[in-house]
């Protein structure tokens, strides 16, 4: 597995994850304002994450231009 591929898994699961937090937020299965609090800035974390990533894959890239 190349790095490229590497990280292209690791945002596919960071992808995953933020949307099973949006599903359980839609749902309503939020236990209290806390958790929904406590999940927002999850969601926004991994999407955070998931932007690094793609400046890494532009950088790398443009490197390998």
């Amino acid at each position: 597995m190349t790095t490229v591929e590497l990280l292209k898994a690791i945002k596919r699961n960071l992808r995953e994850k933020r949307s099973a937090i949006a599903e359980k937020m839609i749902e309503g299965r939020e236990s209290d304002f806390e958790s929904y609090q406590k999940d927002v800035g999850v969601a926004q974390g991994l999407e955070d994450a998931c932007a690094i990533i793609d400046e890494t894959l532009k950088q790398l890239d443009e490197e390998d231009a």
